[in-house]
């Protein structure tokens, strides 16, 4: 390994191509936090170039350099390791600066800058060969464009010609415009600011600070340097690098190695998790992190059967890829190449798409839009098991999986039992469901049913209807789960031939007898001279006005005096707001008192069980 100190001149002015592997990740510097930093150096720079100042050099940092061999042609090729970002946006700057010379009618320094960004045709075998960089592929024909289009005017016909989308605040097009632009006013201010100074000095000012003012430290690596290692060093501790744009490098160099073709390798099994919609943060269960890196977790903890950590998943993947024997699995095919791993990956990211966008009404849908108020994510690897192994052939099954954990997960919070231990709980299912050799709804169920632990055991119909009967839930649950359970049972309540609705958006929590009731709900009279009964009374009242039995959902919020008037004011108005078929039996109520409160309780537990049965391998007899 060789580490040496070169101007930006240096760098690009032989007849070099700097490819960019197609296994690093896509070019990802935005406006506000990279290039406006690198601008202002740039510009400081200028400013002391005019000034007649001596330049010191100014570092932009360090890239790491592999040579390699190149019997077709007489250009350089050396792969950069590290550092892609800031020499892609360096190229970028360049030919903004070309372009502005070429319109300024400058032909002397336009063909300086043209040096720096393109070799020659006549010294290269290649046509890719002409490019100075080479971008990784998904980058490589927005690059193409940026280079060959001349002016921003051009570009932006073109990209609108080819359907293309621009994002000024990312992206290679992005970094071209937004460098044209401030060179041109910085060029622009001048002309104001030192009207005696000519083009040629200021275009002078800018070549002087590309030959003298910009220097990269160029670390090149040895024959005998492993670049695979140097990577992991230098990008797994600390820096913006996804783990899974480490998995990517460790794997296309493993099928390099192997000698596969990288490139229909990517086409055909990773150009997908370059896109927008893998790379975007998501929330799942306590943690905001890209898409791509949760599935991977997830995909991981189920092919190891142990629970992987959210800053452990490149270390992780890469012993699982280094001694998949060890992890053998009765389900998932056994990976022996770097594209037979690349394979399983894009497998098992097709079932977990979906359950991104799954389709609407679906059984699938219903349970993901439940799950949300559980706020687990411990479930998924359980969940990526059985889409793999039951979807599309074996829907029904699936689906009734799928019944058999909701009911799980809902009575267990309905009882307010802890959910810390589901990591341990789905990845035992697992092993279990390994061992019977089979993923049914059956042994699902058997397996649920024989763990008796508090952590872990499946309440019965008893205590779902105690809970809902007497547990004041408005008051111990966040305000988005007391909703979820109320919409879950309005649909089931909805009647076998009335036609099935979607609910809207932003309904209301409504307290049938209202949480201040004193005023228009009074104490029976029979209490008001006897102390400890009315207090009994008042606390039995103030209970139950928080459990199942006396909440419902309205479109809109009533005004606080109409909320808390008398049942004879209340009910029309109530009706008016909510026609859903939870306060469908309202109307057959003269009175509204803790009697109503309790039998409502009752119908809306049976409504609960029916929707999260209990097992019929043991359903408990009331």
């Amino acid at each position: 390994m060789e580490a040496n100190s070169r101007p930006l001149m240096r760098i690009f002015d032989s007849t070099v191509c700097y490819q960019i592997p197609l296994f690093q990740r896509p070019y990802v510097w935005r406006r506000e936090i990279n290039w406006q930093p690198l601008w202002s150096d740039f510009e400081r720079l200028l400013g002391l170039a005019l000034g007649g100042e001596k330049l010191r050099p100014h570092f932009l940092g360090a890239v790491v350099m592999e040579q390699l061999r190149n019997d077709s042609g007489s250009a350089q090729i050396r792969q950069v390791i590290d550092g892609q970002q800031r020499f892609t946006s360096l190229q970028l700057l360049l030919i903004a600066i070309r372009d502005l010379c070429k319109g300024l009618g400058n032909e002397r320094f336009y063909e300086r800058f043209e040096s720096l960004v393109s070799n020659r045709a006549s010294m290269v075998d290649r046509a890719e060969e002409v490019f100075k960089l080479l971008p990784t592929n998904r980058d490589r024909k927005a690059y193409a464009l940026v280079h060959g289009a001349g002016c921003p005017e051009v570009l932006l016909a073109q990209l609108q010609k080819q359907g293309e989308v621009l994002d000024r605040e990312q992206g290679i097009a992005g970094a071209y415009l937004y460098f044209h632009a401030q060179v041109s006013e910085w060029l622009e201010a001048l002309i104001e600011d030192r009207p005696f100074l000519g083009l040629e000095e200021r275009l002078e000012a800018l070549w002087a600070v590309v030959q003298k003012g910009l220097q990269l430290v160029v670390i090149d690596l040895g024959e005998d340097d492993e670049s695979q290692v140097i990577f992991e060093t230098l990008n797994a501790r600390g820096t913006q690098l996804l783990p899974a744009d480490l998995i990517k490098n460790f794997l296309f160099r493993r099928a390099q190695a192997e000698g596969d073709d990288i490139d229909l390798l990517y086409q055909a099994f990773w150009e997908e998790f370059d896109s927008k919609f893998w790379r975007k943060e998501i929330k799942q269960g306590r943690e905001v992190r890209p898409r791509i890196d949760i599935f991977i977790r997830h995909f991981l903890t189920l092919a190891m059967r142990r629970d992987i950590r959210v800053g452990h998943i490149f270390n992780e993947y890469k012993n699982y890829v280094l001694y998949t024997a060890d992890w053998r699995s009765g389900f998932i095919s056994d990976a022996a190449t770097a594209s037979e791993h690349m394979a399983l990956l894009k497998g098992y990211a097709e079932h977990f798409r979906e359950f991104s966008n799954p389709a609407a009404g679906s059984r699938l849908a219903k349970f993901l839009h439940r799950l949300a108020v559980i706020d687990t994510s411990t479930i998924y690897p359980f969940l990526l098991l059985c889409s793999q192994q039951l979807r599309p052939n074996q829907q029904a099954e699936f689906d009734a999986i799928l019944t058999v954990i909701e009911s799980f997960l809902f009575r267990r919070m309905i009882c307010g039992l802890t959910t810390k231990n589901y990591n341990r709980l789905f990845l035992d299912l697992i092993r279990h469901l390994e061992k019977v050799g089979a993923v049914t709804s059956k042994d699902v169920e058997q397996f649920l049913l024989s763990s008796d632990g508090e952590s872990v055991r499946f309440p019965t119909d008893s205590e779902v209807k105690r809970a809902l009967l007497d547990s004041p839930l408005y008051q111990w649950w966040p305000q988005y789960r007391v909703r979820a359970v109320l919409e879950a049972l309005d649909g089931a309540l909805g009647h076998a031939k009335s036609e099935a609705i979607t609910l809207p958006t932003g309904l209301t929590i409504e307290h049938i007898l209202p949480v201040k009731w004193g005023d228009h709900w009074p104490v029976p009279d029979e209490l008001q001279q006897e102390p400890e009964k009315k207090m009994v009374f008042v606390e039995q009242r103030d209970r139950l006005k928080h459990t199942l039995g006396n909440l419902t959902l309205i479109t809109g919020s009533l005004n606080p005096a109409l909320s808390n008037s008398s049942w004879e004011i209340k009910k029309p108005e109530l009706l008016k707001w909510s026609k859903l078929n939870l306060s469908r039996d309202l109307h057959d109520h003269n009175v509204w008192s803790e009697d109503e409160i309790i039998e409502r309780g009752k119908a809306l537990s049976g409504a609960a069980r029916k929707l999260w049965p209990y097992p019929a391998l043991a359903q408990d007899k009331l």
